[in-house]
């Protein structure tokens, strides 16, 4: 008998009690009421909307992340002590707690000023993420080389990332680097462009360095790998980066009217079983630019987001290609307003943050996508109005607490602005393998997968049925059921309490005739769109 076998059947004989006593000691940690979908949180900022207020307005905002305990960073270009350009690269990392306001621990009074020697090449921070241990990652570009910094978790240099907390990567042109991604080992992958000074062609840049911000070696030649496309004009540059459970490495960007996704195996090799040698290029009518936004389904297929040209304007639609990089031609590709970053929920459906586009200036706009392609009219967010004329939405990002966070730069102000916005995804993940876990939401609409121990990697995507149910002696709650037909049978029946008394539930997944996996709910404030289980739950 199988390990993962024997793993099931523990885990039937003790899902419901385990998932009753965490239900109990999380009911604490359920005080956030549940909002619909789309409303701003009031207990954010001033009515949902959390505004910067330096002394120096100078800030251009990039990315936003989210810590494991809810506090915010942002990351762009600003916090010099003068409006005037002075030939240095200046950028400003923030921190604002869950309540909207800045973080007095983090740096100096919530901010943290990166100032480096500058020239005439691009400049810019570009990228940010959150370790697990709390450090921060940032990387962009800087006087033609790639740049990555790494700080505390209270905002100060890494002094064992690189020696001082800054590595660079100078690959024989001019490089910056646009995403980072995080392997479970603690190495970090960071992709971007080469620009050939010579001929002026762009190339993919991918870089991997291990936890001690030194190159790891083992990847490509000593830690970089380029990939020129000489048969594209410029923009083949990689401006986005996801990482497959089995740790290949996928990267999009592109320009112009065509789209380039591409896969790298673990150790830099291009994935010959991916496209052509590794990538796949599309030219697709209309299409205006390169990927603008990617996330990886947990069945293995990608989605990207893409202007597309429409009459005398601009609008915004999603393409997705199949796991081995061929286009998707069955997906229904939405009609939307925007273009711009992508976030996944857990329910399989995406987010979609950007701004309209047209004769005159129109307001940042947030969307959501249903695995079918379809755009999800339920979907109608309050407007996000920061006082600003011209208010651009940049980025957004999913915690795990039934809401996310669209960050904006106010143009006329060159503040940072934050809203705060309810959308909420059930989450029962299996307590023994974390790998696994399922996610859905009163769409019907629900997504799993399978990749801790003896797991495919993959798993679905699909829409089941939902009804109401109250077990005896417990609070009400909404259980899930699907299934499909072969080659590719699978069988879903999932429970979860959606009041804020506990926060509980259970589900079992079999899928190809393997054998049932049993989940329980391990955190009660159920949006994390990976299902994972959090720090101190």
């Amino acid at each position: 008998m199988t390990r993962s076998v024997l793993q099931s059947r523990r885990l039937r004989s003790r899902v419901l009690p385990l998932a009753f006593a965490i239900g109990a000691t999380l009911a604490a940690a359920s005080a956030q009421a549940k909002l619909p979908d789309g409303v701003l949180d009031p207990a954010f900022g001033r009515r949902g909307l959390a505004i910067s207020d330096f002394a120096v307005n100078d800030d251009f905002v990039r990315a936003v992340a989210i810590q494991a305990d809810g506090k915010i960073l942002t990351i762009g270009e600003g916090g010099s002590d003068s409006a005037q350009p002075d030939g240095r690269l200046h950028c400003r990392l923030v921190r604002f707690g869950a309540d909207g306001k800045l973080d007095p621990a983090f740096g100096t009074d919530g901010e943290v000023r990166i100032s480096l020697e500058s020239s005439a090449q691009p400049a810019a921070c570009r990228a940010l993420a959150v370790q697990a241990d709390g450090r921060i990652l940032v990387a962009g570009g800087n006087q033609g080389n790639a740049l990555v910094l790494r700080f505390l978790a209270n905002g100060k240099p890494d002094r064992g990332f690189s020696r001082d907390g800054v590595q660079t990567l100078d690959a024989g042109g001019i490089e910056d680097f646009y995403a980072i991604a995080q392997q479970a080992d603690g190495r970090i992958v960071l992709a971007g462009k080469r620009v050939d000074e010579d001929t002026g062609r762009d190339a993919v840049l991918l870089a991997r360095y291990r936890s001690d911000g030194q190159a790891d070696r083992w990847f490509g030649r000593n830690g970089v790998v380029v990939t020129p496309h000489d048969d594209q004009p410029n923009g083949a540059g990689a401006q986005h980066v996801v990482l497959q459970p089995d740790s290949k490495i996928v990267v999009a960007g592109g320009g112009g009217r065509w789209n380039l996704i591409a896969r790298y195996l673990g150790d830099g090799r291009a994935d010959a079983k991916f496209g052509k040698d590794g990538t796949t290029i599309d030219r697709i009518t209309g299409l205006n630019a390169g990927a603008q936004g990617l996330v990886l389904q947990t069945d293995g297929k990608f989605l990207s987001s893409h202007p597309i040209v429409a009459g005398s304007g601009v609008r915004g639609t999603l393409l997705r290609h199949n796991a081995d990089g061929s286009l998707d031609t069955t997906y229904h590709r939405p009609d939307l307003e925007i273009s711009g970053r992508l976030a996944r929920q857990a329910d399989g459906r995406v987010l979609v943050v950007g701004n309209a586009t047209g004769a005159a200036p129109k307001p940042g706009r947030l969307q959501r996508v249903n695995p079918d392609g379809s755009v999800d009219t339920t979907f109608t967010v309050a407007p996000i109005e920061f006082g600003g004329n011209e208010d651009y939405f940049i980025d957004l990002a999913i915690p795990g607490s039934g809401r996310m966070i669209v960050a904006a730069w106010l143009s006329d102000e060159n503040r940072i602005g934050l809203a705060k916005v309810a959308a909420t995804t059930y989450c029962l993940a299996d307590p023994v393998n974390p790998g696994r876990w399922i996610g859905f939401s009163e769409s019907g609409w629900f997504s799993t997968i399978d990749s801790g121990f003896g797991g495919s990697g993959q798993g679905l995507v699909a829409k089941g049925r939902l009804r109401s149910v109250q077990p005896q002696g417990q609070p009400a709650g909404r259980a899930l059921s699907a299934g499909g037909p072969s080659p590719a049978a699978y069988r879903v029946d999932a429970f979860a309490v959606t009041g804020d008394v506990r926060g509980f539930g259970f589900a079992n997944v079999a899928k190809r005739g393997s054998a049932p996996a049993t989940y329980g709910l391990v955190d009660a404030q159920m949006n994390d769109p990976a299902c994972k289980i959090l720090p101190g739950r």
